[in-house]
């Protein structure tokens, strides 16, 4: 009995402390636009308040015993890379977020770092975001938004968001040339799940997916080391364990194969994937770019060009609704006439190769020439910073299979 009271004594100050730290308010995010750094800060402290306050936050639910060790230990967060979600593509950024993350509530709970499936399996919960663009009469700023959640039910802890001034959007290096937009099914989900509010639960498929996502993830940080090879098998452990067809799994496996030519792997996976992202998305992202004045596309990039048309092709012969309208453009250099000429030969250039695969394919298809009127960065250098000006690109209408 003498050792129960000595025990209660110690026992009961502790107590007393951290339920009265779990009482305490927490900070209200400031209202007005902050620089990057400050913002990432403030949203880092709001959301580690807010777990604070939570079930989770007095201490006897925060620390658990590690079984091997037998030692004390603050339970983990884990972060699945914040996207942006004009384009839908993990950004550069996440690096610098996952260091003031850790920093920031360090004291309170431990960061294992980005979302690889080691970290993942180590950790309770799940820290994810978001970054969308605000625009107005002044000019533009960036909403950050940040969700934290419990890996095993998916219920959310904490939620909150931050204004800042700058963001740079940047995508990691695997999604730059991406031949499609990542816009579908699993964007909608993560979405949804990053606006949830406390005790709400975060999107089931989203929720479910973690294990795959988190070996994209390692995927993708790889490709960002140069390291192709160990990339791509982790896309290739994602794409035997999902269910269904992936666009994010699909892309990483065709960027992987390009990088090392394996030039007909990459060719299968693409063609699995502009169907998924047709399905998914309605549209894909691959353009094929020329140089200044020239009819045929830039010959350094003859070989993805070939697996573009081929399989672009196919596509549309194999769904008997789909039609197709193939679209021409020209930097902003000469005349508008010349260059709407010019920006419908390119397009007649690529339905007649197109027509090398399916030779009644122009029964299906419509060729446009836009000039320059969409240009997209307009400068008319005629060098490789505009070349994506000159170019051309697929519209589709009921194409889904």
């Amino acid at each position: 009995m003498p050792n129960y009271n000595k025990f209660l004594k110690i026992l009961l100050p502790v107590l007393i402390i951290f339920s009265l730290a779990s009482c305490r308010s927490t900070q209200p995010v400031p209202d007005r636009t902050m620089e990057f750094e400050e913002g990432m800060k403030v949203l880092a402290v709001n959301l580690g308040e807010q777990l604070e306050k939570s079930s989770v936050g007095n201490m006897l639910n925060k620390v658990i015993i590690n079984p091997v060790t037998k030692h004390k230990q603050l339970k983990k967060i884990v972060i699945d890379p914040f996207i942006d979600m004009e384009s839908g593509y993990p950004v550069k950024a996440n690096a610098r977020i996952t260091a003031i993350m850790s920093e920031e509530i360090k004291k309170r709970f431990e960061i294992t770092g980005a979302m690889e499936p080691d970290n993942l399996e180590v950790s309770e919960y799940v820290l994810n975001g978001m970054v969308t663009v605000e625009r107005d009469k002044t000019g533009h700023k960036y909403k950050v938004y940040g969700t934290v959640f419990e890996k095993s039910s998916g219920r959310v802890l904490a939620s909150a968001s931050v204004r800042v001034s700058r963001f740079d959007t940047t995508p990691m290096d695997i999604y730059k040339d991406s031949p499609v937009f990542l816009k579908g099914e699993n964007y909608e989900e993560y979405a949804s799940s990053v606006k949830k509010a406390p005790d709400e639960t975060v999107e089931k498929g989203y929720h479910d997916k973690l294990m795959i996502k988190s070996m994209q993830v390692k995927g993708d940080m790889l490709y960002e080391q140069k390291e192709y090879t160990k990339s791509l098998s982790y896309y290739d452990q994602a794409a035997r364990g999902q269910e269904g067809l992936q666009l994010e799994v699909l892309n990483g496996q065709f960027t992987n194969l390009l990088k090392q030519e394996e030039w007909d792997r990459a060719e299968g996976v693409y063609a699995k994937l502009i169907r998924a992202s047709i399905a998914e998305t309605g549209e894909i992202a691959s353009k094929i770019t020329f140089n200044p004045n020239s009819l045929l596309p830039i010959e350094s990039k003859s070989r993805i060009y070939s697996i573009y048309i081929r399989q672009t092709a196919k596509l549309v012969a194999s769904v008997p609704s789909c039609r197709i309208k193939i679209i021409g453009h020209c930097s902003r250099t000469g005349k508008e006439a010349y260059n709407d000429t010019l920006s419908l030969q390119r397009s007649a250039w690529i339905l007649k190769e197109m027509s090398s695969y399916v030779p009644d394919i122009a029964d299906k298809a419509e060729t446009l020439g836009l000039g320059f009127r969409e240009n997209i960065v307009g400068t008319g250098t005629d060098d490789i910073t505009d070349e994506i000006d000159r170019r051309v690109e697929f519209k589709f209408s009921k194409c889904a299979e």
